[in-house]
């Protein structure tokens, strides 16, 4: 509406909002959208299901009825956020790389990046996952290859040409990612008329997120080593008192805000005291993570945070303002008792499922375990870097971030299903006497 593309956030939503429902004056064109999209995400689950993990036509059908149920999918896609065009941008993503370890063809490895590029501009949780998959795709594809490669070289038996296969796909793939998101960047800085990145408040974000674990000695600027050795002030070694060192007046990152008034300075300069941080002592930022993923079984504070995600409070006069003059859009008035809908006491009674979500890379271990596959390690990598990023790289537990991550757990259920269906590998793990 205005043009201002927001520094901390990836900035393609706000031109489908402009193109979907600014032209329109309604937001209900994008909502059928986000429902369209919703909808093609579980019909793509049902895809792997069917052509990945060789489910019939009735059950691969019914785990993307389970997907379209998932109260992590079925409640964003009636929200202004970027969660339902985001996930189904995430599961083509996912579709694209079983697809390409099962065929190995060098136009799929391309469509992959150029998919995860569009992710990556809805949410930028999804980089470091984007990242890793242009290296470790490849290697999983040919692993089979290149162990037995590796077995011959001890043999004396050298297979040159599959080595030369897949470092072609490895330096293509890499390639791409570079490229692609080199022009992201390139594009991300021309919107917002600043330097080339993905973001410009990622040292300021890590900053909040690793506050307990800072030290003076970390920064590089004498300000802001005295404004860290002063955090007892403002509370800096509570971990539950992140989000306040991020957001709130008077904590870590507005006072460090107001000392260096350079938002590229300030950002970097907070962005190299994080990565001291972090190299100095990594298990100090391990336990910032472990700390947020205990947070997952507090139910009382998963309860509190779902509650204030769902957005049930009063909006400022300005946001109404917007609303009602691009959206045609009235509110409730803020004296209103405000109720939450049956979707969103669905989205609040699903509390023990979301349990379940955060243990999706311990099943997808199992899985892989007792299917050692490709598929079932693509399930782990992705599981692991989804998790690791939902507590490394955020300043409290959010049932919001698990949503790829719920996915992923219906995904290994089917995969599941896929290996109760083969009684000869079951046998191995038999008990004696039994078989």
């Amino acid at each position: 509406m205005s043009g201002w593309i927001p520094p901390d956030r990836s900035f393609f939503y706000g031109y489908i909002i402009r193109w979907l429902s600014v032209s329109t004056d309604s937001l209900t064109s994008l909502l059928i959208f986000q429902c369209f999209l919703g909808a093609m995400t579980a019909i793509f689950v049902s895809v792997i299901c069917r052509s990945i993990f060789a489910l019939s036509f009735n059950v691969s059908c019914l785990f993307g009825v389970l997907c379209a149920l998932d109260p992590l999918q079925l409640l964003w896609e009636r929200y202004l956020m970027t969660e339902a065009i985001s996930l189904f941008f995430y599961v083509t993503m996912l579709l694209l790389s079983f697809i390409y370890l099962k065929e190995r063809r060098l136009w799929q490895l391309a469509l992959i990046q150029v998919v995860g590029v569009l992710a990556i501009s809805l949410r930028i949780s999804y980089l470091l996952l984007v990242q890793a998959q242009a290296v470790l795709l490849p290697l999983i594809a040919f692993f089979p290859e290149i162990r037995a490669t590796v077995q011959g070289c001890l043999a004396g038996k050298i297979n040159i040409s599959i080595l030369k296969a897949a470092a072609i796909h490895l330096i293509i793939g890499l390639s791409l990612m570079l490229l692609l998101h080199s022009s992201y960047k390139y594009l991300n800085g021309r919107l917002s008329h600043r330097k080339p990145s993905y973001l410009y408040v990622t040292g300021l974000n890590l900053l909040a997120m690793w506050a307990p674990a800072l030290e003076s000695a970390d920064s590089p600027d004498p300000r802001l080593a005295t404004l860290i050795a002063e955090g007892n002030q403002f509370g800096i070694r509570d971990p539950g008192a992140r989000g306040i060192q991020l957001y709130r007046a008077g904590y870590l990152v507005n006072r460090w805000r107001h000392i260096e008034t350079n938002p590229a300075i300030a950002d970097k300069l907070g962005k190299q005291t994080a990565m001291h941080a972090l190299f100095r002592q990594p298990s100090g930022v391990l336990m910032l993570g472990l700390d947020t993923f205990f947070g997952y079984w507090h139910i009382d504070q998963m309860r509190r945070q779902a509650k204030y995600e769902l957005g049930n409070i009063p909006l400022p006069d300005q946001l109404r303002s917007n609303l009602g003059r691009f959206f045609h859009y009235v509110p409730a008035p803020k004296t209103a008792k405000r109720e939450f809908s049956i979707l969103q006491r669905y989205f609040l009674r699903a509390q023990p499922y979301y349990n379940l979500v955060v243990l999706a890379p311990l099943f997808c271990a199992i899985l892989l375990f007792l299917l050692p596959n490709r598929y079932a390690t693509l399930l782990l990598i992705h599981s692991s870097i989804l998790l690791g990023t939902s507590v490394l790289f955020t300043v409290t537990a959010t049932v919001r971030y698990l949503q790829p991550l719920s996915l992923l757990l219906i995904l290994t259920a089917a995969a599941f299903l896929n290996w109760m269906s083969r009684p000869r590998d079951r046998l191995l793990f038999t008990k004696p006497g039994k078989v």
